[in-house]
């Protein structure tokens, strides 16, 4: 006997949702139910472990790599110079998909369900030099007037939003109005980057080295997110010898906290004044903890089908089904609810490369990092003073 759903799953995610305990529940009630044999019912109320290990820890393993990785790349730095301070804004986009995953459970399954994780971090962002900070010029005054803090360059950045303003829930009502969002998200920290070798220039502004830099950061994200879809839709599916629909809202309600100590390298070089490109690696320490609750559940209707029956029932069994009692159709409820609480992972290796376009006092920045299978974007500009 074979249990066969082709659902549309719609799971978002803004932040961290990190691998660990999770809670997982499938539930068949009402007159629907009552013409699956007795086997089947029993399969699908202790189908929790199977959609534990086979999809619901493989997706948290996703979406806490994005998470991770959109905290970290938040503060906008580019080839890591500052000359005297900077000021801007920028957002970041992290991601991931995977193969879709089938849950097989003895005689039930449930064929590709998505395995997606994605991140989004809006931030502004502040760069300023010590050496400057403290009175001693900008970072590129003569060598002789330079003092040991001109190495130095304190990045800041934060944010606080609220997803559920007019202008936000316009835009996803725009793009679909099944869609309903609220929450929250809280982001800071900032880095402290040391030049150790200084950067170089020609000059004239055709060519500079950017030098080479540590940095050593602490950044910190906070989000609370809620999200509704209402879909109209009915999902067809086959459960042992009926088919039907099933219909329904899914719910997703997270929160999260994640604190990242990012330590990196970076280096880069300039040309023709506007055109600079830069590149480098790190690693993280994370720390935090998440929630989460997933639920879909919605009408469910069902009919015994010949040719079901044939497929997933014994001859013998088939054959005491009585004729008048197939295409009966009977309604009941399907119900999927996803819980679980979790700790980040430990630790991330990433590697950094980006671009910045230079135009008077307006760097246009591009900056991606990426980690095994997960990739981060972030874009802002900044005013360079």
């Amino acid at each position: 006997m074979k249990f066969r759903i082709g659902i549309f799953f719609c799971t978002i995610c803004f932040g961290l949702i990190p691998s660990g305990s999770v809670q997982a529940k499938v539930t068949c009630t009402g007159d629907a139910c009552t013409i699956l044999p007795a086997s089947i019912q029993s399969q699908i109320n202790s189908l929790d472990t199977a959609l534990q290990l086979q999809y619901t820890d493989k997706v948290l393993a996703t979406m806490s790599e994005a998470a991770v990785i959109s905290n970290i790349n938040s503060s906008l730095m580019g080839p890591g110079l500052v000359n005297r301070f900077q000021v801007g804004a920028g957002m970041t986009v992290a991601g991931q998909q995977k193969e879709d995953i089938n849950v097989a459970y003895q005689n039930l399954s449930f064929q590709k369900l998505p395995n997606v994780g994605a991140s989004l971090a809006p931030n502004f962002v502040v760069a300023v030099n010590l050496g400057w900070l403290m009175g001693g010029g900008p970072s590129d005054t003569e060598p002789e007037l330079k003092t040991f803090l001109h190495r130095f360059n304190l990045y800041l950045h934060g944010f606080k939003f609220n997803f559920a303003q007019g202008d936000v829930q316009k835009a996803v009502e725009s793009q679909n109005k099944n869609v309903e969002l609220g929450g929250d998200i809280t982001t800071g920290g900032f880095t402290l980057r040391f030049h150790i070798i200084e950067n170089y220039s020609d000059g004239i502004g055709l060519f500079e080295f950017s030098g080479i830099s540590m940095g050593l950061g602490l950044h910190y994200q906070r989000q609370e997110i809620d999200v509704t879809y209402n879909d109209k839709k009915t999902q067809s599916l086959t459960l042992g010898p009926a088919i039907g629909t099933w219909g329904g809202s899914t719910t997703f309600n997270y929160s999260s906290t994640v604190t990242s100590v990012p330590v990196d390298i970076r280096t880069g070089f300039r040309m023709f004044y506007f055109f600079t490109i830069f590149a480098g690696a790190g690693a993280s320490m994370n720390f935090g903890s998440s929630s989460l609750n997933l639920s879909r559940s919605g009408p469910l209707t069902l009919a015994l089908d010949s040719a079901a029956i044939s497929a997933s029932l014994s001859p013998e069994i088939a054959a005491l089904i009585p004729a008048s009692a197939l295409g009966q159709t009977k309604t009941g409820t399907l119900t999927m609810d996803l819980s679980g609480k979790a700790q980040a992972p430990n630790t991330t290796n990433f590697l950094i490369a980006g671009i910045e376009i230079n135009a008077l006092i307006t760097k246009l920045t591009v900056e991606a990092i990426v980690a095994q299978n997960v990739q981060s974007v972030m874009v802002g500009a900044k005013f360079s003073f």
